[in-house]
């Protein structure tokens, strides 16, 4: 998944890692960064349900879908004379209306983020320490809002790094887990749960946010911007394939919904420490980036004072969790299957309207736009309406 945005008089904050003159290797890196996030460790759990062959087909699938669309909003982004996030971009495209829906969309895509972050590391620190993990989840809760509180820009540096990090983890895992393979859960197929893996998929591969700041270091370099997009979100599939494919080849129809679980049960208590503690770091760090992230957005966007704006960010997560929503697999469901497919339909009336308006005309980084707009939309379609059939 998906990571939060970080806001237009935020993208500054990048300066320190990145510079003026950067490549497009700092672009990628970038891109990588504002992608990779807890939806990793779902993924094999939603393979393992539609087997790897046709798990594989929907990972590739829906990552071209999304990699069309984030090179689809670098079109719009490119085009624009002002830094804009993409409640900027809506205003502009879509006047008052869009600017109100993007940004309830995004503030629910956050807010559910928040909850992900919150239930996983709950669960972590109960199969570690034992308990309850609705007591973990809520103590955990309470630190990290008092973090955000606090204020602890570091992180930012810190997310960056630890996406690095996620690409060694991966590997390592990988090669201690691939003589464990069993080649009859390859085999596997259910035709019957094709579009299962869909909300899972598209939360994993949820970049967009990213484009935009990807786009600010790289302005000076248009052909480096296209690059960077495509090869960001190529490598993070690779990635993905990669993990999704050793978990559930190791663990098969038994794979856990945080997926370091099940592997480290069959691999051994070394490969259950290494990837649960990782993990752990990992959704902690998101979950004080995204907390942060909508704490300034209250304060800058809406001028509402630190400590009020910390309990809105605490408030609203606190209580889908207490209301009921306390499934990992569920809320990353809701989160991807539903408002993230919603923020998809908005981000293509975006690029209509600037493709209509002959601010693209001549100037795509996509060939055969409206093609990939026409299949973006019906894939999204038709994947929101199966989520929303399955969850209400």
């Amino acid at each position: 998944m998906s990571k939060q945005p970080i806001e237009e008089k935020n993208i500054s904050s990048h300066n320190g890692i990145f510079t003026k003159h950067n490549s497009v290797w700092d672009g990628i890196a970038l891109m990588m960064c504002g992608t990779i996030g807890a939806g990793i460790l779902g993924l094999p759990y939603v393979i393992s349900k539609v087997g790897v062959i046709l798990g594989v087909f929907l990972i590739v699938f829906l990552g071209v879908i999304m990699i069309g669309l984030n090179m689809l909003i670098g079109d719009v982004v490119s085009v624009s004379n002002e830094k804009f996030q993409l409640v900027g971009l809506a205003k502009k495209y879509l006047g008052k209306w869009g600017e109100f829906s993007m940004a309830v969309v995004m503030y629910s895509v956050l807010f559910g983020v928040l909850v992900v972050y919150m239930i996983g590391v709950g669960e972590i620190l109960s199969h570690f320490f034992g308990g309850e993990v609705f007591n973990w989840s809520i103590g955990f809760f309470c630190l990290g809002i008092l973090m955000i509180y606090i204020g602890i820009r570091t992180v930012k540096v810190i997310e960056l790094f630890l996406t690095f990090l996620i690409l060694g983890v991966v590997l390592v895992l990988t090669l201690l887990s691939v003589p464990y393979i069993q080649f009859p859960q390859i085999t596997y197929v259910d035709l019957s749960k094709i579009l299962l893996p869909y909300g899972v998929i598209l939360f994993a591969f949820h970049g967009t946010t990213a484009v935009p700041e990807v786009y600010s270091i790289l302005s000076h370099k248009k052909e480096g911007f296209k690059q960077a997009l495509l090869f960001g979100g190529m490598s993070t599939m690779v990635l993905y394939l990669l993990f999704s494919l050793v978990v559930v080849g190791v663990t098969g129809i038994g794979t856990t919904e945080i997926a370091t679980f099940g592997l480290g049960e069959v691999v051994g208590q070394r490969v259950f420490l290494f990837g649960n503690v990782f993990a752990l770091l990992a959704m902690s760090t998101a979950f004080l980036m995204t907390g942060l992230s909508l704490r300034d957005s209250f304060c800058w966007d809406y001028k509402i004072k630190t400590f009020p704006a910390t309990v809105l960010v605490a408030i609203v997560p606190l209580i889908i969790y207490i209301g009921g929503l306390r499934s990992f697999m569920d809320a990353i469901d809701l989160v991807g299957g539903v408002f993230i497919s919603l923020e998809v339909f908005l981000l293509l009336l975006i690029y209509w309207k600037a493709k209509i308006r002959g601010h693209i005309h001549g100037r795509s980084v996509v060939k055969h736009g409206w093609f990939f707009v026409a299949i973006i939309a019906f894939a999204v379609a038709l994947g929101t309406l199966y989520n929303i059939m399955n969850l209400f």
